[in-house]
């Protein structure tokens, strides 16, 4: 059974390296997006640094956007035109040896494998996440099913790469549940259900309602568990600021506090050592540089 801490500590000069790296795939991406007219706005952990620390958390490594996902499809067509000589993109219907629901853009030349993705036969590079939004229905029952079903198939993709989850629990409670995950691997080996065939379920499930008269207001990121609680009016994204982060600008939602604070409480508190996360990988590359292989 693997556990591992979230909150591992960086070499300073690693980090700011990453970070450089970073800014500059979301200067590259943000350029692509305002020529297409494709709008964009950094989530989750990115969002809080734009305003909180006009950058990244100290702490964090890695740059988390969201988009509607008609503006998402639109990218997704446009990508290999316009960046594909830097950058690849990861998703399980583009390699099917990748088995998580999250859209990754990845510099090409450079490596970065974190304990949690370690057993991923993929190939891991320095990336930026993506994030589609999709909508919500009205109905309450049909909320909570949506949400229940994306959860499932989210865990179900992720175990048909990966035999061994962290797992966050002791003792015997732990132990059955990592039991648990590598017989639900070998189910989906011996059935042969592919992550490509997963994934696909997931978005159908996800996009459901997007052109659905049942859709309502509200719009939400299913890769995360709290996607129901999280959940935002659409038109209150709208319009967009515009904010300094590092030598860079990002965009963020209009109503960046009332989601931060949804999702996170009191998100301006710096909090303890203890619970600031981050990917710390095994593996880190940067382009015509040496692997660098973090301390057992």
């Amino acid at each position: 059974m693997k556990k591992y801490s979230r909150s591992k500590q960086y070499d300073e000069t690693v980090l700011k390296k990453l970070h450089g790296v970073q800014v500059e795939m979301l200067h590259d991406f943000a350029q692509v997006c305002e020529k297409y007219e494709l709008p964009y706005f950094a989530v989750y952990g990115t969002a809080i640094g734009a305003v909180r620390h006009a950058g990244f958390i100290p702490w964090d490594d890695d740059i988390d956007v969201g988009m509607l996902r008609v503006d998402y499809d639109k990218f997704m067509e446009i990508f290999s035109k316009e960046m594909s000589d830097k950058y690849n993109l990861l998703t399980p219907q583009i390699d099917g040896r990748y088995s998580c629901t999250v859209t990754h853009i990845q510099r090409k030349n450079t490596k970065f494998v974190s304990e949690v993705t370690q057993d991923l036969k993929c190939e891991q590079c320095i990336f930026m996440d993506i994030f589609p939004f999709d909508y919500v229905p009205r109905d309450r029952k049909k909320q909570v099913a949506q949400s229940r079903k994306a959860n499932i198939l989210g865990k179900l993709l992720f175990l048909s790469g990966n035999p061994n989850p962290i797992i966050d629990y002791d003792g015997i409670k732990g132990e059955i549940m990592s039991l648990g995950c590598r017989l639900a691997y070998v189910a989906l080996k011996l059935l042969r259900i592919k992550p490509s065939w997963i994934y696909k379920k997931y978005v159908d499930n996800a996009t459901k309602y997007n052109k659905s008269d049942e859709k309502g207001r509200y719009v939400t990121s299913y890769e995360y568990v709290g996607s129901l609680k999280d959940k935002i009016v659409a038109k209150d994204i709208f319009p967009l600021k515009k904010v300094p982060f590092e030598n860079t600008e990002i965009n963020i939602p209009n109503n960046n506090d009332k989601f931060l604070k949804k999702v996170y409480g009191d998100y301006m508190k710096i909090p303890p050592e203890n619970e600031r996360v981050n990917h710390m990988p095994l593996i880190i590359q940067f382009e015509g540089e040496e692997p660098i292989y973090a301390e057992k």
